[in-house]
């Protein structure tokens, strides 16, 4: 069984997983992942989920 805070927030974006490592640090940078993008006419469906990586946080997130 999930939790519901592991549901509330996305994984991180390959990018964002490598930056991990310290030699590697400056891919965050590179992440596009910053937004959800919507499948069109999906519904709601989501065909990108935003990066959860927490260099990436929203003012919506934050508070």
């Amino acid at each position: 069984m999930t939790t519901r805070a592991a549901q509330d927030t996305p994984p991180p974006s390959a990018e964002c997983t490598v930056a991990q490592r310290p030699e590697y640090a400056e891919l965050h940078r590179t992440c596009r992942q910053t937004e959800d993008v919507p499948l069109p006419h999906g519904g709601g469906l989501l065909l990108m989920r935003r990066c959860g990586c927490t260099c990436h946080a929203r003012a919506a997130d934050v508070s």
